[in-house]
């Protein structure tokens, strides 16, 4: 007895049904793949601009930490990250960094004086840094351990 498959179906329209299938599952997993890339390209975007801003902060504590513990003046400039702006809030002040600020970090007897291109702000952080991107995107807080006025 032989059985012979037959790899045509007998059924004419039966192949064409199963290329539109085919074709409509390949569509379906390319659309879900394209979804999945598009997010995580996205996602590492905001990562990244949050890993900078972190990174802002974190140098702003250690020109405090420096000044006050080597008795210094430091001066710095501080530059917008890409096109957005972002603010710096600390103490009772406020730095809006649109375009290159210029700020220097003076020791006093019980922290750190930030003057240069400063606003008072209206809030009284006082051993917080919060720092927000663009139009109030997203922000990042960091606890301190100096006072900076």
């Amino acid at each position: 007895m032989v059985i012979r498959l037959s790899l045509i179906s007998r059924n004419k329209g039966q192949i064409t049904l199963d290329a539109i299938l085919a074709v409509m599952f390949l569509l379906l997993v390319s659309a879900f793949i394209f979804y999945n890339v598009s997010n995580t390209v996205s996602h590492l975007k905001d990562a990244e601009i949050v890993d900078r801003v972190y990174v802002i902060a974190d140098v702003f504590e250690n020109y405090a930490l420096l000044s006050y513990s080597k008795n210094v003046n430091i001066t710095t400039e501080l530059k917008p990250i890409g096109l957005k702006n972002y603010t710096i809030y600390f103490g009772d002040k406020k730095i809006v960094v649109d375009t290159t600020k210029t700020i220097v970090f003076i020791p006093t007897s019980g922290g750190v004086r930030v003057e240069g291109d400063v606003e008072p702000s209206g809030q009284n952080l006082s051993n917080i840094i919060n720092i927000t991107y663009g139009n109030n995107e997203f922000y990042v807080l960091k606890n301190i351990s100096i006072e900076i006025q």
